[in-house]
């Protein structure tokens, strides 16, 4: 008999993690805990780094190095550019939390500037000048207001890209007399201190958690680029949220490819490999035949090669499909879903893929999908989740011929809000019901017995959301 262990207590561990993604997710967790099966814990270590290299540039003077002094300037004028570069290593899960700390040696009464990622991590101490600096190419992470000397700062960069070997920062400011911070050749050397997450099945503590009887499936489609920082934003929200994960297609970008399966994929996501039950997009048979994607997910995957599988949750039938494939009234996995729907006539049915039959967005609606999607009309399905438009979007219950249908029809989501970027929405569909094209974010659905609730969850800084409550036919 499978043992249940109560979680009336939180974690200091945590709770120390909830509240870095969010106060709500800890105010959830204090009010609703109940009782979570017992599983592989999730580690979570605490890393410190000083720095390899620091440096900073100066406008005024754009041949000279000042990489020997004690501390580095930022300033607007004339342009003083500060640089840091760390080596790190022991990167092996989720980075949930990045802070920069640093010690003002001396400072205006202005801001004490932004930090961005530079990608270049080449360059050295020694010779760089203004006119030879490395482009500061990334997004800024943090700005910090006024800052007085004698304190020690902290800049937030948790949503850098972070990877075992070197990462390179610079802060800069558009103030006149500026800050001054101290060097890793003074006695207060920069410290960038990295928590990381890894095992398990995500940070376990006491969860917002449902009873057994009502699973939770949470999840995304177009998910991982190691291009971009979207995939760490979104796996925090999977961290966060017992159930099973789904996906809706495209993981690892642009080529589905075994090394971006694990370069990519793995350090985000792929934390959640052990509850994940995948659905194959287009990006992953740029591989041929899809074969990073199957050896990476294995039997979580569904039968070898094949892309089409069906589970249960609760009362709940989960079928997932490969709109990759074949979908016609003569394929087998026509005939297969067929037999699945006769067979399990009344239970609450969603099912996953990725190519839409319905959007408002780039793509578009695919014709392709017809068949299937009336096949589930027929048999009575109750909702449908896409991804492959890289947007969220919401479409009210509709027939065979995309009518709005309340008494029979089938609810949909397309979400393509994984951690990649978004697209622009098109023609709007007349059963769109919500829309939205500027905030990544998951798709949580808790699964009753003859109903249901969905919540959309955006990422940390994203202001929109999503829920509601469903009933099966």
């Amino acid at each position: 008999m499978r043992r249940w262990r109560s979680r009336y207590f939180i974690a200091v561990v945590g709770a120390l993690a909830l509240l870095a993604l969010g106060p709500r997710l800890l105010i959830d967790a204090l009010t609703s805990a109940t009782e979570q099966p017992d599983g592989p814990v999730a580690q979570v270590s605490t890393l410190r780094f000083t720095p390899v290299a620091d440096t900073y540039v100066n406008e005024a003077h754009p041949h000279m190095s000042y990489g020997a002094r004690l501390d580095f300037d930022v300033d607007g004028k004339p342009v003083k550019e500060a640089y840091l570069m760390f080596d790190l290593s022991g990167i092996d899960g989720l980075v949930t939390s990045a802070k920069l700390h640093l010690f003002v040696t001396n400072a205006s009464p202005h801001s004490g500037g932004s930090i961005r990622q530079v990608s270049d991590t080449t360059w050295s101490e020694s010779e760089m000048t203004f006119r030879k600096r490395p482009a500061i190419d990334g997004p800024v992470l943090s700005t910090l207001g006024p800052v007085e000397k004698g304190q020690v700062v902290t800049f937030d960069v948790t949503s850098a890209n972070f990877r075992n070997g070197r990462v390179s920062f610079a802060i800069t400011s558009h103030r006149q007399d500026g800050v001054e911070y101290a060097s890793r050749e003074s006695p207060n050397s920069p410290e960038l201190v990295i928590t990381v997450t890894s095992g398990g099945s995500g940070v376990t503590t006491v969860w917002a958690t449902p009873t057994p009887n009502d699973p939770v499936l949470v999840g995304a489609g177009d998910i991982a680029s190691c291009r971009s920082t979207g995939a760490r934003e979104t796996a925090r929200l999977i961290a966060s949220i017992p159930g099973t994960v789904f996906t809706a297609g495209d993981h690892a970008y642009p080529d589905g490819t075994a090394r971006q399966f694990a370069e990519c994929y793995g350090p985000t996501w792929g934390l959640f490999k052990e509850r994940t039950r995948p659905a194959p997009g287009n990006h992953d048979y740029r591989t041929e035949g899809a074969r990073a994607y199957f050896e990476y997910f294995g039997e979580n995957a569904g039968p070898p090669g094949r892309g089409y599988y069906s589970y249960s949750l609760g009362t709940w039938r989960i079928l997932v499909i490969d709109s990759n494939i074949a979908v016609d009234r003569d394929s087998p996995q026509y005939a297969w879903l067929q037999q699945e729907l006769t067979a399990n006539p009344a239970t609450c049915t969603l099912a996953i893929w990725h190519h839409p039959r319905f959007s408002s967005a780039k793509h578009g609606g695919q014709k392709k999908m017809a068949p299937i999607w009336e096949l589930f009309y027929a048999h009575h399905v109750d909702v449908v989740i896409n991804g492959h438009d890289h947007v969220y979007e919401r479409l009210a219950p509709m027939d065979a011929d995309g009518n709005r249908d309340d008494a029979h029809g089938i609810r949909s989501f397309v979400v393509g809000t994984g951690g990649v970027g978004l697209y622009k929405f098109g023609t709007r569909l007349p059963s769109s019901e919500v829309r939205e094209n500027d905030t990544l974010g998951v798709l949580k659905l808790t699964l009753h017995d003859g109903s249901y609730d969905w919540e959309f969850i955006p990422v940390p800084g994203g202001s929109f959301t999503d829920s509601g409550t469903g009933t099966c036919h």
